[in-house]
């Protein structure tokens, strides 16, 4: 059972489950706050791996923290996406490599590195301490934007005798990619031969696999055997498999809700989402867009299973691209998440049938039918370069 934890070190609502200290950061101060003390702590190692890194003062901030935590003696590993950053130069980081730390991009743009995404957000340090969630290191994801492009997100702070096996998994990975060559085989091997294990706080890995990865397949079982689901997510255009699912357990308990972006910076994945509510609204899901900021978070409460991490419920993050989910499972923490939803729903706009047929025709389908297609058969970035008008017919 879930206890609030009384350790300061670390921002954000606190708790104790099965000899873990959980520190949940969801206030952009927190999650910045979160980041630069997990560098400060840093005795021994450092592990850092993001998918979006930006020079800008989050990134700069960081980069400094860095730089003094290798000037102390840290061993500091940073490795990025060479999609997600594309706008960063390797420059940015001499100051680093400079005081002794490692850095390296995890894919090139040529072959199978095009396909495979590093979409991970992972931060330990010394092996005791990691950092999980959606958010990167730019300003738009700590409320530092200032021209509305902020983020909705959510990490965990996660220190105890698990983060061991998350700081093994990293070296692993990094060996996969060190000089900016994939190595797919390898790291297929490491997804197959992955155990997430039996405890109430796993590990879940997604990724390249011939079969289901591990984060897949445990998300896949907990909606066979679930009774009821509170999910958020950033992106909504899951296989045919997992939205069967979702529907079967939304038809056995009506109350289950999804939230989606009511705003984003990728045009294709509103409509692409929207192309499944009549679907689901007719199995009895409620379903929500937020409307304040652009949504980022993946959060998803299955009974009394709380998921926290970087994929979202597409086919992209559950069969193609690197992630890392959090399965920690506690009945007092899902009370306390699904009160988190609740202030998220407040903070929304439900889609009913009504709101459907108001902006329903022939060319909208269309369009949500080929966003669809880009969003889970293509690539995010060519949804980003895409104007979908379909947007505004709200």
């Amino acid at each position: 059972m879930a206890t609030q934890s009384g350790n300061p070190g670390f921002p954000g609502k606190q708790f104790q489950v099965a000899g873990h200290q959980l520190h949940l950061v969801h206030a952009p101060n927190d999650r910045f706050d979160a980041v630069l003390r997990l560098i400060a702590v840093a005795e021994q190692s450092i592990q850092m791996f993001f998918y979006m890194f930006a020079d800008d003062s989050a990134g700069r901030d960081v980069r400094t923290a860095l730089v003094e935590a290798a000037n102390r003696g840290v061993q500091v590993q940073l490795i990025i996406d060479s999609f997600g950053s594309a706008d960063i130069s390797d420059r940015f980081f001499d100051e680093l490599t400079n005081a002794g730390g490692n850095y390296h991009c995890f894919s090139t743009r040529k072959g199978l590195g095009y396909i495979i995404r590093n979409h991970q957000k992972i931060l330990i340090a010394d092996g005791k301490h990691a950092l999980v969630g959606g958010f990167n290191i730019t300003d738009q994801y700590f409320g530092r934007s200032g021209d509305g492009k902020d983020w909705e997100d959510l990490g965990v702070v996660i220190s105890g005798p698990e983060v061991t096996r998350l700081a093994r998994y990293f070296d692993e990975m990094a060996s996969t990619s060190v000089d900016g060559t994939v190595r797919y085989r390898k790291i297929r091997s490491i997804i197959q031969q992955w155990r997430p294990g039996i405890g109430e706080v796993q590990w879940l890995l997604g990724g390249p696999t011939n079969r289901i990865s591990p984060w897949a397949l445990t998300f896949k079982r907990s909606l066979e055997v679930g009774k009821k689901f509170d999910i958020v997510s950033a992106y909504f255009s899951p296989s045919q498999t997992i939205l069967r699912r979702l529907a079967r357990v939304s038809k056995r308990n009506k109350g289950s809700r999804i939230i989606m972006a009511g705003k984003t910076d990728n045009g294709a994945t509103i409509p692409a989402a929207r192309l499944l509510y009549r679907y689901l609204l007719r199995r009895r899901t409620k379903i929500y867009e937020f409307q304040p900021r652009r949504l980022h978070m993946k959060l998803m409460v299955i009974d009394d299973a709380v998921y926290i991490g970087s994929a979202n419920l597409d086919v992209r993050s559950m069969f193609i691209n690197l992630e890392i989910m959090v399965r920690i499972k506690d009945e007092t923490l899902a009370i306390y998440m699904r009160t988190l939803i609740d202030e998220l729903v407040g903070q929304s706009e439900e889609q009913t049938p009504v709101l459907l047929n108001a902006r329903d025709n022939i060319w909208t389908r269309f369009k949500a039918a080929f966003a669809y297609f880009l969003v889970n058969s293509v690539d995010y970035t060519i949804g980003r370069r895409i104007k979908f008008s379909l947007l505004r017919n709200r």
